[in-house]
């Protein structure tokens, strides 16, 4: 199991498996209200599974969301599904759980096995004549719950931000939430019409960005594209984004979807200091952790400068052995090292490699030297 702190840092080698946690979150997710495209979108049932040695060869996940980590015991909403691999890559729902408690109580509980369904309490909605091999019972799980609450992590969304895309001018549309790529970053801007509502926006990049004034959108024929204010020796100049750096492109992306974050939302924003300066990353680290106030927000990082703002309980160490991905707590004797002001975590992860609690240092085999 794997806990996730409202605000957490996730650190670990190249390809020791951070962006695929990151993926199995919302892999889960995506899995409760379209399986077929969430597979489809990873390479059908065989690209998810990779490889296995034995049988079966399902794919298991489990989720449980609570707004506190002693809430995990008897107020939380829980989702785990195991996803069944056949023939010339055919799959289907093998079984599935999910359940809700409030204060210890029940509110609901679905069991899933193949065609079997067990409802609890019993409800005549649906029955397991309705159930669909390659359909979660969370979509199911929905009606029953209507507004009263809702699947475990309902809201989940990733960042994974393309400077290029973002500099392409956008058709208009109603969708103001910011894609994984930011592509629709102008559609996202455009509802903030006023100065007012882009001061939250504004402020924050104008420490990133020398004499900004202000970002806004304008419209050509049918498209959108970002406008940015700068003061260039002493006179407004009004600049595209095609003018503007990789590095301040991304940093808006962060902001815009940090400000966007709903009240519940886990945001998973993948190394936010890429071509961002040092000191710029350390604003955009606290704007991200003003943020998880709202919800939950994890930060895959290899910045120096991010894991030594980070408090140490915040920090989880992602670790590769023999084909196998472990995530924990940082482990207690280099936790106290931090706490005893030995060493920073950045200082730390330069003399030997972070490791996870109860975890062994890794040892070298004189005989492979």
């Amino acid at each position: 199991a794997v806990d996730l702190a409202p605000f957490t840092v996730l650190v670990g080698p190249n390809g020791s498996g951070k962006s695929n946690f990151a993926d199995a979150l919302v892999f889960v997710r995506e899995v409760a209200t379209d399986a077929a495209t969430a597979l489809q979108r990873r390479g059908g049932i065989t690209g998810v599974r990779r490889w296995s040695r034995t049988k079966p060869y399902d794919v298991s996940l489990s989720l449980a969301a609570s707004r506190t980590r002693a809430g995990l015991e008897s107020d939380f909403s829980k989702h785990q599904v195991s996803i069944k691999s056949g023939r010339e890559g055919s799959w289907q729902f093998h079984k599935e759980v999910f359940e809700v408690r409030r204060d210890g109580a029940l509110e609901l509980s679905i069991l899933r096995e193949g065609q079997k369904l067990k409802v609890d309490p019993p409800q005549d909605l649906f029955g397991p004549e309705d159930l669909i091999p390659t359909t979660s019972v969370v979509v199911f799980a929905r009606h029953l719950m209507a507004a009263r609450s809702g699947p475990a992590l309902p809201r989940v969304r990733r960042l994974r931000l393309s400077p290029e895309l973002m500099r392409e001018p956008q058709v208009s549309s109603n969708e103001f939430r910011l894609e994984e790529s930011g592509k629709n970053i102008a559609v996202a801007l455009s509802r903030l019409q006023t100065r007012q509502k882009r001061r939250p926006i504004v402020e924050p990049m104008a420490q990133i960005i020398p004499g900004l004034l202000d970002i806004s959108t304008v419209q050509v024929g049918r498209y959108l594209t970002l406008q940015f204010v700068q003061m260039q020796r002493g006179q407004k100049a009004e600049l595209l984004a095609t003018e503007m750096s990789e590095g301040a492109l991304r940093a808006l992306g962060i902001v815009v979807a940090a400000h966007q974050m709903a009240r519940g939302e886990l945001l998973i924003v993948e190394e936010p200091e890429v071509h961002i300066h040092p000191g710029a990353a350390n604003l955009i680290f606290e704007i991200l952790k003003d943020a998880a106030a709202k919800g939950a927000v994890l930060v895959t990082t290899h910045s120096p400068e991010l894991l030594d703002a980070a408090r140490d309980e915040e920090i989880l160490v992602c670790d590769y052995r023999d084909g196998v991905t472990s995530l924990g707590p940082l482990a207690s004797e280099q936790r106290e090292l931090v706490r005893s002001g030995l060493f920073k975590v950045s200082e730390l992860m330069r003399s030997e490699p972070l490791r996870i609690e109860g975890s062994r240092p890794a040892t070298i085999d004189p005989g492979t030297l």
